[in-house]
């Protein structure tokens, strides 16, 4: 991969793997500690995927417009865990990243994938797990929890009936 950070296409049959989701997020995370700024981290699903018709195309072309809302080059979008995309992105506060997420949430429903066991209407929605931390030096911990909290985010939205966004701000961002 050259210096750019974007990965914004995998084919159905290759996916991030662990090492190098977490080289991404060592990579980001350091980075913030040197700039002194946060490391943001979104986990996209797509709602009721596996019920979706022909879920190659649409996946890759909901990718394909999710990546389009990542401007910076040093985002890092990819497909992981089959049906969801993971996002890292820096220097965004808390508020960026809520109004992010909504962001997302609009350019997929413009997107107007007719989707008929979609939890929220006609077309496909996503749920969105994500969270803004800003690290310190020596943290052992704040970057799996970063991870976890993630994870745990995109199961609440996805409990909640589909088309959220859930979220936590990590106190260290008030610093």
């Amino acid at each position: 991969m050259d210096n750019k950070t974007r990965q914004l296409t995998c084919p159905d049959d290759i996916l991030i793997d662990q090492t190098t989701l977490l080289e991404q997020l060592i990579k980001h995370w350091r980075g913030a500690i040197n700039e002194d700024t946060s490391v943001s981290m979104f986990i996209i699903d797509v709602d009721k995927f596996s019920l979706m018709e022909n879920k190659s195309a649409c996946f890759e072309l909901i990718l394909e417009t999710i990546g389009n809302q990542f401007q910076r080059e040093s985002d890092f979008i990819a497909r992981f865990n089959r049906k969801q995309i993971m996002a890292i992105s820096s220097h965004m506060n808390f508020r960026q990243t809520t109004q992010l997420a909504s962001k997302l949430h609009k350019a997929v429903h413009s997107l107007q994938i007719f989707h008929p066991h979609s939890p929220t209407g006609r077309y496909a929605t996503v749920s969105i797990g994500h969270t803004t931390y800003s690290p310190v030096e020596n943290d052992c911990y704040g970057l799996l929890d970063m991870l976890a909290t993630a994870q745990h985010h995109i199961e609440q939205a996805k409990e909640s009936g589909g088309n959220c966004s859930k979220t936590r701000l990590h106190s260290r961002v008030l610093k």
